[in-house]
């Protein structure tokens, strides 16, 4: 009986001793610290679309990204946002435009693109990899008018309208893809004798025609939607194409 007394009396106090404390508070604190590390260093966590979605930002989480994913990626002005990728380079993808579906080929590293044989919206696109790629050079556009094989006259600008308010000839070359179209929608009406009426854009940087451009990062075309639902929202359509760069992580 006193043995047992003994033993327990010695079992309490190895329990309670100074050195048993110190070692669970040690391994409670290395349990935060490995929370805090995965919290901030392997995951995030965000709220979309009204659910709780965590985000893998390891290297090999982001590796086989595929259609369909929801991506985190940092945008221009510095924030994050998630996106679902459509597609990448290497992929051909069908993207919705305010103008109908657009089937397009995303270039691979190494290729080459030419401006001149570029749909608008991937016009704009190439521009802006250009522009991060030269932030140093002047950049600038030049823009004409054409039917088919024939120039037409740059006045002929002047009658069309954005948002109820005459067209300034001088401002033509710096609007986005979506609103040349629309010009030119309306040019191809006021004007009907003329067929197909398209701006030409060409590339300037310090005064030296650019013709092409060679993709050197993987590029990503994200969407704000699924595919099959997109909605037009702020996304590739507007921003351009994504870097591998830029792809912060994936969620699951």
């Amino acid at each position: 009986m006193e043995k047992n007394i003994e033993k327990s009396i010695d079992e309490t106090l190895r329990k309670s001793s100074p050195a048993r404390a110190w070692s669970k508070l040690l391994l409670c604190l290395c349990c935060v610290a490995f929370v805090i590390a995965i919290r901030f260093f392997v995951f995030s966590i965000w709220s979309f679309e009204g659910k709780i979605v965590p985000v893998c930002e390891l290297a090999l989480c982001k590796k086989n990204s595929k259609a369909g994913d929801l991506l985190s990626v940092a945008t221009k002005s510095g924030n994050s946002i998630l996106l679902w990728q459509v597609g990448k380079s290497g992929d051909t993808v069908d993207i919705l435009t305010p103008f109908g579906n657009l089937i397009i080929d995303i270039p691979r590293v190494g290729d080459t693109v030419y401006f001149e044989r570029l749909y608008p919206m991937l016009w704009d696109a190439s521009l802006a990899l250009y522009r991060e790629l030269s932030p140093e050079k002047k950049i600038n556009t030049e823009i004409s008018l054409w039917s088919g094989k024939k120039e037409l006259p740059f006045t002929y600008v002047g009658r069309a309208s954005i948002s109820g308010r005459p067209v300034s000839e001088r401002e033509v070359a710096f609007l986005p893809w979506q609103e040349l179209r629309i010009l030119e929608l309306q040019l191809q009406k006021i004007f009907p004798v003329y067929d197909r009426i398209r701006f030409k854009r060409k590339l300037f940087a310090d005064s030296i025609e650019i013709k092409s451009l060679v993709i050197n990062e993987e590029l990503f075309y994200l969407s704000c939607e699924k595919a099959g639902q997109q909605k037009l929202c702020y996304d590739s359509r507007e921003n351009g194409f994504f870097k591998k760069s830029e792809i912060q992580g994936i969620a699951f």
